[in-house]
């Protein structure tokens, strides 16, 4: 088995850009194994550290969470800001769509622009037509 180096000396494989002092140094993860010794050695059992180790991770793995603002939540508030703008330009055309007239008034601006006394007499003609057909063939 080889010696592990101190924390001083540097070995010739390293490059001086690995070991610059701007980069923090990550500690290894303990294991399982030896957490759940560190509570035994505190004086609890095995069942009782074993507890306690899961509690602590839950607890590291809530704050991890709780305090970074995840990609995920970024990309809602992202959408949400775009599904509000998405909505209120939705909302200004309905607007517009619902100031213009519909197909009825339409035709009723039509007949008034076209003249009311150039249509009133065909108008009147053609149920004049109606009405006398209609009571010629119920007098014979």
């Amino acid at each position: 088995m080889e010696q592990p180096a101190t924390p001083n000396s540097i070995s010739s494989s390293t490059t001086p850009a690995a070991t610059s002092s701007n980069e923090p140094k990550k500690r290894p993860i303990p294991p399982p194994e030896e957490l759940i010794s560190h509570y035994e050695s505190k004086g609890l059992e095995k069942n009782e550290a074993s507890m306690k180790v899961i509690e602590d991770l839950q607890n590291v793995i809530f704050r991890i969470l709780s305090s970074k603002g995840s990609k995920k939540d970024k990309f809602m508030a992202k959408s949400s800001r775009m599904l509000d703008t998405v909505n209120t330009r939705l909302n200004i055309l309905e607007l517009k769509l619902d100031s213009k007239p519909n197909f009825g008034q339409t035709l009723g601006i039509g007949v008034v622009a076209g003249g009311i006394g150039s249509v009133v007499p065909h108008v009147f003609g053609a149920i004049g037509q109606i009405w006398s057909s209609v009571t010629n063939s119920t007098k014979n």
